[in-house]
């Protein structure tokens, strides 16, 4: 930090015609100048009204400069007459001087009685005191350039492959599914906190016991469907599989979904199959998407038949692999058909 040093010489003379004034009472110097600033010393030779003990003197330093801050320290010395040296009394502390609206330009020290001042420096001969004032003033602080230290990003949150792994170990499982001959093992708690449908199942009043048996469901898709739960992360096992597959499967996951009241995996699903769709698939998506409710991969659908000029009959020729829902195709296409256009040409 830098600082800059000076001193000043206030000399009272004519002491006696000030001696005994009330408190509150003061002599000031002439300014002097130190470190860019201006400065005087105020001597209250009975103290002034705030000192912290009464019959003591006080001694103050003021900032002249206005509109100005500065922090600075001093040290107070009297001579004394009868050696001639100057002894130092008190240092005041490094304080904020400030002139800026009633900001407060002071600070003082009140180091010893009055009595005792006039009894050792005041000169009975000369009829005068004399102060020395060292005063410092601070600069603003330096730095040295410095290479800011990086610090790594912290990693991505490992939750969802601990609770992968807790699902693969089966540790502290507490519920067992029976899925068309084959068992998986999970914990209550988890799926609870994952499916609505779930929570109501273990936990409601009609719960059911540590081992629960699903008919409707695939094994390869209920096994897809408890690595979402724990793991937040859509299956990367789909990523490996041809479109024909995947497609299959994105349809058995969705149903799956719906049921199990899990939306975000419902809505994923659906982008896949509206992104896939083709004229040999596009009656049972439309169909599947009724069934679960699914009005974006519909809206997907009826616009894919629109562009493509499609007419009944060959949409319903489209379903040939899937003969059991192409009644339900059928009604459904001519409904959501008959919606769009109405749409179209805004007839209410």
């Amino acid at each position: 930090m830098d600082k800059v040093e000076g001193f000043h010489r206030f000399e009272v003379r004519n002491y006696s015609l000030i001696k005994g004034i009330s408190a509150a009472k003061w002599v000031r110097s002439g300014t002097f100048p130190v470190g860019g600033y201006d400065w005087s010393v105020v001597f209250y030779p009975s103290g002034c009204l705030y000192a912290p003990r009464a019959g003591n003197m006080s001694l103050y330093l003021e900032l002249m400069t206005s509109g100005a801050t500065a922090r600075a320290a001093f040290v107070a010395r009297f001579v004394n007459p009868a050696t001639g040296r100057s002894r130092r009394i008190q240092h005041s502390g490094i304080g904020q001087y400030n002139t800026t609206g009633t900001a407060h330009a002071r600070e003082g020290i009140s180091p010893m009685t009055t009595a005792a001042l006039e009894a050792t420096y005041v000169d009975r001969d000369s009829d005068r005191l004399v102060i020395e004032v060292t005063l410092t003033v601070m600069g603003e602080p330096r730095t040295s350039a410095a290479t800011r230290l990086g610090v790594p990003a912290p990693p991505s949150s490992d939750l969802p492959a601990h609770l992968g792994r807790l699902l693969e170990s089966g540790e502290l499982a507490d519920v067992t599914f029976q899925v068309r001959g084959e068992r998986f093992a999970a914990h209550r708690m988890v799926l609870a906190m994952r499916s609505p449908v779930f929570k109501a199942e273990l936990f409601g009043p009609m719960s059911e016991s540590g081992c629960i048996t699903i008919q409707d469901v695939d094994p390869a898709v209920f096994k897809l469907l408890l690595d979402v739960i724990y793991t937040d992360a859509f299956p990367a096992a789909m990523h490996d599989l041809d479109e024909d597959s995947s497609r299959e499967l994105a349809r058995h996951l969705l149903a799956a979904a719906d049921r199990y009241g899990m939306d975000r995996l419902k809505a994923q699903c659906a982008n896949i199959l509206s992104t896939s769709l083709n004229a040999h698939t596009v009656s049972s998506t439309l169909a599947l998407a009724h069934l679960h409710g699914c009005h974006q991969l519909k809206d997907a659908c009826v616009g894919f038949i629109i562009t493509l000029g499609m007419d009944n009959g060959s949409v319903l020729t489209s379903r040939e692999d899937h003969p059991h829902d192409q009644q339900l195709g059928c009604f459904t296409f001519l409904g959501c058909f008959c919606k769009a256009v109405a749409s179209i040409l805004r007839i209410h």
